[in-house]
């Protein structure tokens, strides 16, 4: 059995993430030349600690080389990460492209697979009229059609019988409708959830199906657009993808004000790197607000997992919590929201400069 290199106690992991969006980079070629800087990276990274680790990291990297040498289909797959130990590891092919970077350390970083499922948003779009109803499941990997209920209205064909009965008896076909498809969606939601319901047909038509469906999934609903059950399915999409990234961004613009108003009235809110990492180092924060490209020098404690900022941070700092070993992480931005992931915090992710006059990252804490 191969021994397993390990650096103050901990197994050493290399954390590789490489954008290879076709749209950038037509041939591997193209983007060849990012696979060698990194390589280039991590290895002087692992030769600052020691032999063993740089041995171990070679191994990381060849099996890494050999993976990639075997080709990649880059019509689904834009972004790439790998996290590996001594060569045994785990790929993930995205479909989402990722920054460039690489991380040796005692840990894995997952920071930019947690910005990608924290903005990954499944949805089930319902194109619905008083007769038909079409469902779309979305999400990062593409769009899915699920078969939905169809009525068809009784025809008038008895002179007989009054046009207002007609008319009411259409009125009560149409509810019965709206009922089975809310019944659909609740069915639909039960076997695969969602975070996000739109809804897409007349403002009438819309508000007949919400009013129908049970609190907890009228609370999923990210919008309501006018839009024909009869449109193309790409439209459909399109216009539910616009409405959930409104949300989103509506989200993101509340959180972000709450925080600095709370922050500004002290109450249960943090801002700044120091006073972020506290938090989390005291398991206070719900909600973790961070710039995206946020990178500062500093160091955790392999006994208690504190996370700290500083240069230059070594082995031989003693952890101010327990009294542990202190050692360096290349970025402790992403420690923290590895941290954040870890412990089940909810994570927001921000343009850079969007969080500028808070210190770039902040946090909403547990009342």
């Amino acid at each position: 059995m191969r021994k397993v290199a390990r650096w103050q106690g901990r197994p050493v992991v290399t954390s590789f993430y490489l954008d290879v969006d076709g749209r950038r980079y037509p041939r591997p070629s193209d983007y060849a030349p990012h696979v060698d800087e990194l390589f280039r990276v991590a290895r002087k990274r692992a030769e600052m600690l020691g032999k063993a680790v740089a041995d171990a990291v070679d191994a990381d990297l060849s099996k890494i080389a050999d993976w990639l040498g075997r080709g990649l289909d880059r019509r689904r797959t834009h972004g790439l990460a790998v996290l590996s130990t001594q060569g045994a590891f785990e790929a993930f092919e995205l479909p989402v492209s990722v920054p460039d970077q690489v991380a040796v350390e005692p840990f894995p970083d997952v920071a930019p697979l947690c910005a990608i499922l924290a903005e990954d948003a499944p949805t089930l779009a319902v194109a619905v009229d008083g007769q038909q109803a079409r469902m779309l499941r979305l999400d990062l990997h593409g769009t899915e059609e699920l078969a939905g209920p169809t009525d068809a209205l009784e025809r008038q064909a008895d002179t007989t019988v009054e046009l207002g009965s007609f008319e009411h008896r259409h009125e009560e076909q149409q509810r019965q409708h709206f009922r089975r498809v809310a019944r659909s969606i609740a069915d639909a939601l039960a076997q695969r959830p969602v975070r996000y319901l739109v809804l897409l047909g007349s403002t009438e038509a819309t508000a007949s199906l919400e009013s129908d469906l049970p609190a907890h999934l009228q609370s999923l609903v990210a919008g309501r657009v006018p839009h024909s059950v009869h449109d193309d399915s790409t439209e459909l999409e399109q216009a539910a993808r616009r409405a959930v990234d409104h949300a989103q961004s509506a989200r993101r613009l509340q959180l972000a004000h709450e925080l600095r108003e709370r922050s500004f009235e002290g109450a249960a809110a943090v801002c700044g790197l120091d006073a972020t990492l506290d938090a989390l180092g005291a398991q206070l924060v719900d909600t973790l607000l961070v710039e995206r490209g946020f990178r500062a020098p500093g160091g955790r404690c392999l006994a208690c997992g504190l996370l700290v900022r500083g240069q230059n941070v070594g082995a031989e700092r003693i952890c101010r919590r327990c009294g542990g070993n202190v050692v360096e992480v290349d970025n402790v931005v992403d420690a923290a929201v590895t941290e954040a992931f870890v412990h089940h915090v909810a994570l927001a992710f921000y343009e850079e400069g969007s969080l500028i006059d808070v210190g770039r990252i902040g946090a909403l804490l547990r009342h």
